[in-house]
């Protein structure tokens, strides 16, 4: 029975790694392949990177749908959704020649990716409670696999086809093949509620959301996304017109960052594992890390080998802090998961429609290093929002009234409703 649980255990942490493969090499095509889509569609660059928009608005739809829906049809259901959603509009956006269907191709791909976040991350938290932060990072480094594997694909599709709809086939491929192996999968699922409690849980929504450490940890969520999306959408464009070099030369940079966020997770969920560092000071040193490397990208974009190595260094430091953050803010709210992940994944959906279209502005029309500043700052500003979240949970804990923390108000709060 026991050796039947690991198994089925193993099986789904594969199926989901397949997952966010697809989600990785789709979310990190457009950014290379920007130019090419604005010529494609006949727009300006700047106009194009609004699709970016489109992908967070999207994202953050997602992630409501999501959250209204898991306890009624399950995670399972809600994951096979965003997977043929994600293939469709990857199927969709390399062939279009109209602007506006781009933008609803973004929009779409957004939906899935929220979608799959929010769902993805509660079966995680159900299914590996023992080792979620070693599991997270582990699993999100196939997220980085899968965007380290998208840039590169363009490359290669580029300088052998010359044509840029190889690469998001790959994506949707893939993302079939993750609904096929899920069919067959077990997944844990929310506990239900009766129509009768359903006052009791709109109570609850509302503790939740007083919360300011809910808030801290999605500004956390914010900054971070403003980091990685930021950096590896616009960091080929930046290269490429700073060095002027072709977009096929400029694209190992978001390979090398992909590669390096890829590595950081695998590092960071071995550290964790071996507990030669705490959570909390890994994402210290991550933020910092990532921020320094950032801001040396942005200083000297022409000096191509420094500027190259750093944009590993980006990576390799950023690569702990989604999962990190995302451990934490759900373990701290395990009784409130649904509200508690559509929250902090919405924040994330805020920054992803915000920073990069105002990064690619800033490129445009200001020049590369301001533009590029702004990721590296983000990362940056996360130990800010971290601290005062570890300040907050520490005085929560040691208030005068006990060590009844808002996990506890909730849980006590179900049991009430259980009891009457």
């Amino acid at each position: 029975m026991i050796h039947g649980a690991t198994q089925n255990r193993r099986l789904l942490f594969f199926t989901l790694y397949i997952a966010y493969i697809c989600t990785g090499i789709v979310s990190a095509l457009p950014g290379p392949s920007l130019p090419l889509l604005a010529a494609h569609t006949h727009v300006a660059l700047d106009i194009a990177g609004w699709i970016f928009t489109a992908s967070s608005f999207g994202f953050m739809a997602g992630v409501v749908i999501a959250g209204s829906l898991v306890r009624r049809v399950g995670p399972k259901a809600i994951v096979i959704s965003g997977l043929i959603l994600m293939a469709i509009s990857t199927i969709i956006t390399p062939w279009t020649h109209l602007f506006p269907v781009l933008v609803a191709a973004s929009f779409l791909e957004g939906i899935g990716f929220g979608v799959l976040d929010v769902s993805i991350n509660i079966i995680v938290t159900l299914a590996f409670p023992d080792t979620l932060g070693e599991t997270l990072n582990n699993l999100h480094s196939s997220f980085g696999a899968g965007a380290l594997l998208g840039p590169l694909l363009l490359s290669v599709v580029l300088q052998t086809l010359r044509d840029m709809t190889g690469a998001y086939l790959v994506g949707a491929f893939i993302g079939v093949v993750g609904v096929l192996f899920l069919l067959r999968q077990r997944v844990p699922v929310l506990p239900t509620h009766e129509e009768t409690r359903q006052q009791q849980t709109n109570v609850r929504v509302s503790m939740v959301l007083r919360q300011p450490l809910l808030w801290l940890m999605a500004l956390q969520l914010f900054l971070y996304v403003g980091g990685e999306v930021g950096f590896g959408s616009w960091i080929v464009t930046a290269i490429s017109q700073s060095a002027a070099i072709t977009l096929a030369l400029a694209a190992p940079w978001a390979t090398v960052f992909w590669a390096g966020l890829t590595a950081g997770r695998i590092l960071g969920g071995q550290v964790l594992k071996r507990e030669l560092l705490t959570e909390v000071r890994l994402l210290y040193i991550c933020a910092i890390g990532a921020g320094l490397s950032g801001l040396v990208v942005a200083f000297f974009p022409t000096y191509l080998v420094v500027s190259f190595i750093a944009s590993g260094l980006v990576g390799l430091f950023a690569g702990p802090l989604w999962p990190g953050i995302m451990a934490i803010g759900s373990r701290w709210f395990v009784h409130a998961l649904n509200i508690a992940s559509s929250t902090l994944l919405i924040s994330a959906g805020v920054s992803g429609m915000i920073l990069p279209v105002t990064i690619g502005f800033l490129i445009a029309h200001v020049g590369v290093g301001w533009g590029m500043a702004i990721p590296a700052l983000c990362s940056l500003v996360i130990i800010l929002p971290l601290s005062l979240a570890l300040w907050q949970r520490g005085r929560t804990l040691h208030s005068a009234g006990g060590t009844h923390t808002m996990d506890d108000t909730v849980a006590q709060a179900s049991n009430t409703q259980q009891t009457i």
